[in-house]
């Protein structure tokens, strides 16, 4: 039975054991406090749902997420700011911890907080007309440098970086950024195609490859084979391990 619920700032459905969450301030889906706050609570409703991927967008076709509120931001007092930006980092790093896989559908502008936001996800699907920027130094800001630095390489997260460039879709699948691109408008309908397919695979083994990969990326590559063939043995140990393999041989 689908779930559906409607916070005032973020959205979220849940159907086929597909989640998908909605930025939901158009037209920009500008990333203010309180919708970090709700984006944090979604996702840990999520865990508890039984859901085996997780969509991500933004309301409309403006914006995936125009990034940060630079309003709230000017405003606050250098401390509020600390507890903002803390706020933010630990939301981004639940994404990117969250047990399944979330796949980003970037279906207008990701600048600053939101390219960031795109890039916590596991996989970026872009319409072919959004574009993305890392844009804090526009406003003598340090973002999205480490993420960037991993998915792109020192040389292009520089450029990136240092100039707060526009990167049009193509470009960002030339880099490695995003890995699909769609039509225009049809970002989250080609990221619910690839859903749908990662939802027919063994979701232990689903999960299990996501933790090997963020666990294995941090250690020596001696020291993450041995944590791949650990997972080899435990999931060698599965009934649905077996129920697969005597598919496969009768088939």
């Amino acid at each position: 039975m689908p779930v559906n619920e409607e916070k005032h700032l973020v959205g979220l459905n849940i159907a086929d054991m597909i989640a998908t969450i909605t930025l939901n301030r158009p037209p920009a889906n500008v990333l203010c406090q309180n919708m970090i706050g709700e984006l944090s609570r979604t996702f840990e409703q999520i865990e508890q749902s039984g859901a085996a991927v997780i969509l991500l967008t933004g309301q409309g076709s403006h914006s995936f997420s125009a990034g940060l509120d630079i309003y709230e931001l000017s405003k606050n007092s250098p401390d509020q700011n600390r507890a903002y930006f803390a706020k933010v980092y630990r939301c981004f790093k639940q994404i990117m911890e969250c047990s399944c896989p979330v796949i980003a559908a970037i279906n207008g502008f990701a600048v600053g907080a939101g390219l960031d936001l795109a890039m916590s996800a596991d996989i970026r699907v872009m319409d072919e007309k959004a574009l993305l920027s890392a844009a804090g130094v526009n406003l003598n800001l340090v973002f999205c440098t480490q993420r960037l630095l991993r998915l792109v390489g020192p040389g292009r997260a520089r450029d990136m970086l240092f100039r707060a460039s526009r990167v049009t879709a193509r470009e960002a699948m030339d880099y490695g950024l995003v890995q699909h691109l769609a039509s225009e408008g049809a970002a989250l309908e080609k990221a619910r195609e690839i859903a749908g397919t990662i939802v027919s695979k063994g979701s232990e083994a689903v999960k299990a490859v996501k933790e090997v990969l963020r666990l294995g990326a941090e250690l020596p590559l001696s020291e993450a084979l041995e944590l791949e063939a650990e997972y080899v043995n435990r999931m060698c140990a599965t009934t649905e391990f077996e129920r697969r393999a005597r598919k496969f041989i009768e088939s």
